[in-house]
């Protein structure tokens, strides 16, 4: 396949599926796959033949369910410690174990237990993305822009870099999905008068409400909010729960855990999900669900909006949150955007209306497709195509900065929300007499409990001053650039003594021995089901069959 080093596409990595772009001559295009469709399931099945990416994997959910990995975007940069990991462990079918407090996806694949890190199962999804851009350009392409939640952690962030880097990509920048979407839409909508728009993201596995200010070429972020554990997932499961007490408070059978049963309720659940977004009503079979005993029930919107009236609220609570850290009021948001599949539910935009009578409610790029759209743009601009107008982003620290202090209380010294780049010091001193130093944990969240926080690394300020506890003063600076660099550093006002640390968002949990590593694997696996492909084809060609006669 030829090089081309003109094009650098823009990819959407989502919870439950993926959408890839490319400006070319001057037009946004969203790339379909092989298809036909601009969708591509973010799922990865393994067989004991073949590993599959895409749609075909998808189909292995109900058949193949504990090598069928999905929502792997709900581990990336997470460790198997975290409550938000544990809480969804008897969720998936597939095993996760914890290995060094770090989790990894065990499959069988090829007749053999494989275990892989959630950024490799990431890497072959973008490397999907990848090769359905090069079918589609007939070059390869080698540059990328991709996008992550708003609410992201710094962890998740750098995983997805090197997710980036395995799958065979230099990632140009890592850029927020409801700021991706913002672009879009002043793609579309370039006025040369201050708005302020609430970008409503609400996809398979993430939310995000974002307030950002957009005036022609320039885009600045207010504020974010959001939750990166709640998504249309999450609504497929409160479905898929009520399902299964209706089965078995009808049939008295207790499926709970029987795994293929729950992946079969699981994909009805999300297609009742899907239906009642354009229906009133649906209506869910399944024939012998489970030891001859068929599934049957009628399902109303009614009883729906009913049945997640309390996720619904949740999330209305986040754009209530997003407007006040902003300092605007309701009055004040001129346009409201809805991306994300899920943002489909009737529920949702009625909701919206009521919260903001008389305001556009946009929904004219696809929702599923406008973050690959804005990803696009920037992929172009990042890339020196001329066709594309420069753009200003301004953005904002999604979640606070700070350290631990003596019974693990965290100390903010950058807050959430601060508009990028930012310096901030505050002003410690020492919790012993005579301490000939200090350790500092630099945290990012907003728990009041330090540890609860996720620890982006450490250092020790020497040489402070020799003197009785809470005598020495000692000043910790944190800056971060307009790269999202941290940089944090602790001196002590008299004796200059000093330490510092630098935390870039180029560097991730993965050593860089282990990203080739598994870089090399990838093209191995790559090699393997090709040469596995051709075989396949000279088999059949060399099939025989009894002539009619």
């Amino acid at each position: 396949m030829a090089t081309n080093n003109d094009y650098a596409i823009g990819i959407d990595l989502g919870t439950s599926n993926s959408c890839v772009g490319v400006v070319r001559n001057g037009r946004v295009e969203i790339i379909t796959d092989e298809r036909g469709s601009r969708l591509t399931p973010s799922f990865v099945a393994f067989t004991d033949e073949e590993r599959l990416i895409g749609e075909s994997a998808k189909l292995q959910r109900t058949m193949n369910p504990a090598n069928t990995v999905y929502e792997v975007k709900r581990l990336i940069g997470r460790k198997f410690s975290d409550e938000a990991v544990r809480t969804k462990l008897a969720h998936w079918p597939y095993r996760v174990v914890n290995v060094s407090d770090n989790p990894k996806i065990c499959v069988k694949y090829l007749e053999e237990e494989k275990f892989f890190t959630p950024e490799e199962i990431s890497a072959m999804v973008l490397s999907k993305m990848k090769n359905v851009a090069e079918k589609f350009l007939g070059c390869e392409v080698s540059r990328a822009v991709i996008t992550v939640p708003a609410y992201f952690t710094d962890s998740q962030r750098q995983a997805t870099i090197d997710a980036g880097t395995i799958a065979g990509l230099q990632v140009l920048k890592i850029v927020n999905e409801p700021t991706a979407a913002a672009i879009a839409y002043g793609e579309e909508t370039m006025t040369a008068s201050e708005t302020n728009i609430l970008v409503f993201d609400f996809g398979g596995g993430t939310f995000d409400a974002a307030v950002l200010k957009m005036k022609k070429g320039n885009y600045e972020v207010k504020s974010v909010e959001g939750n990166s554990q709640l998504g249309g997932g999450d609504i497929d499961s409160r479905i898929a729960k009520f399902l299964i007490d209706k089965f078995e408070e009808k049939t008295g059978l207790d499926v709970s855990n029987d795994i293929k049963v729950q992946a079969k309720i699981a994909k009805a659940a999300e297609q009742i999900k899907i239906n009642l977004s354009v229906c009133a009503k649906d209506e869910v079979h399944i024939e012998c669900l489970s030891q001859g005993q068929d599934l049957n029930f009628a399902f109303s919107r009614c009883r729906f909006e009913l049945l997640c009236a309390d996720i619904f609220a949740e999330i209305m609570l986040y754009v209530d949150r997003a407007i006040s850290y902003a300092g605007l009021t309701i009055d004040e948001i001129h346009q409201v955007v809805m991306v994300g599949g899920s943002s489909l539910i009737p529920k949702l935009r009625k909701m919206l209306e009521e919260k903001f009578p008389n305001k556009e409610i946009k929904r004219t790029i696809n929702p599923a497709e406008a973050v690959a759209y804005g990803a696009a743009v920037q992929a172009a601009m990042l890339n020196n195509d001329r066709s594309v107008e420069e753009i200003q982003l301004t953005d904002v620290t999604p979640q606070s900065l700070g350290v631990d202090l003596i019974g693990d209380k965290m100390s903010t010294i950058i807050k959430q929300n601060s508009k990028i780049p930012v310096e901030c010091t505050r002003n410690y001193t020492t919790a012993d007499d005579y301490q000939k130093a200090i350790a500092i944990k630099v945290y990012e969240g907003e728990n009041p409990v330090a540890s609860r926080n996720n620890l982006l690394g450490e250092f020790k300020v020497e040489g402070i001053e020799f003197a009785l506890a809470e005598v020495p003063s000692i000043d910790v600076t944190f800056s971060v650039d307009k790269n999202g660099i941290l940089s944090a550093t602790g001196v002590d006002r008299k004796t200059g003594g000093r330490g510092q640390i630098t935390i870039s968002v180029n560097k991730g949990r993965l050593k860089e021995e282990d990203i080739e590593r598994m870089i090399v694997e990838m093209k191995n696996m790559e090699k393997l089901e090709i040469e596995s492909s051709a075989l396949t084809k000279v088999s059949a060609s060399l099939a025989i069959k009894e002539r009619s006669s």
